[in-house]
């Protein structure tokens, strides 16, 4: 079911549908691919902290982006997407907007998600949304190469993570059966926030895990932290 939402005059479709029926934005709404508990969570970011500095991995039909600019007002937001053709509903929305930069034919785990984020962000980023591939291996490198330059309090978000734990995912056939679970990634954050001052806090809902920055940095090994185990291996799922 799609439902209709509007914020400061402009209008979202809210479609969580399958994305072989999924609508397309036009120039009247965006599409929005988010239910209520994800827009009540980002209401909350907004009240905490404000973020002003924002970047996008994976930007869809461009409903986010502009929803973003709607709700958080950034001085800049930056958005990536592996599509090489434009969203021309959004590039249209940005045509008098100068602090809205977008990329198109960038993977999220490439070098040139980072040379994005450090020439709009050179002082740092508020607030990074992961809404990408959605797969453990392209995730956790976008996350080692992001969460640097995340400022203290800041906030990194990846969407989606419980994907391989639905019932419709529990099928050989699916094209991505083969595939880690995101929750190999949950796991390793959950080290890293036992192990390093550098993530203040975690929050984890089924739509989406937010980590808070802390005031430390990312070891040198990134999110490989077999030595905190005690010598125990951590089997991917």
């Amino acid at each position: 079911m799609v439902k209709i939402i509007e914020l400061d005059g402009v209008k979202f479709s809210l479609d969580v549908r399958p994305g072989n029926v999924r609508g397309k934005s036009d120039k009247d709404s965006f599409v929005l691919v988010k239910h209520h508990a994800f827009l009540d969570f980002y209401d909350k970011v907004k009240e905490r902290s404000n973020p002003k500095d924002i970047m996008e991995i994976g930007m869809f039909e461009g409903g986010s982006m502009v929803y973003f600019d709607k709700l958080f007002k950034p001085t800049k937001l930056v958005g990536l997407d592996l599509r090489a053709a434009p969203i021309e509903p959004l590039e249209d929305y940005c045509e008098d907007k100068d602090h809205i930069k977008t990329y198109y034919g960038r993977s999220q785990d490439k070098e040139g998600t980072l040379q994005a984020a450090r020439e709009n962000f050179p002082t740092g980023i508020d607030l990074v949304v992961d809404d990408a591939s959605h797969l453990y291996a392209q995730t956790r490198a976008t996350f080692e190469m992001l969460f640097p330059l995340v400022r203290t309090g800041g906030t990194y978000i990846i969407e989606d993570w419980a994907w391989s734990h639905t019932p419709n995912n529990q099928n050989k056939r699916v094209p991505w059966w083969k595939q880690k679970a995101m929750t190999n990634l949950i796991f390793e954050l959950t080290v890293l926030a036992g192990s390093y001052p550098v993530i203040a806090n975690m929050e984890i809902t089924r739509e989406l895990v937010s980590i808070t920055k802390g005031p430390g940095t990312l070891p040198a090994t990134g999110l490989d932290l077999s030595d905190r185990l005690r010598k125990k291996k951590m089997k991917a799922i």
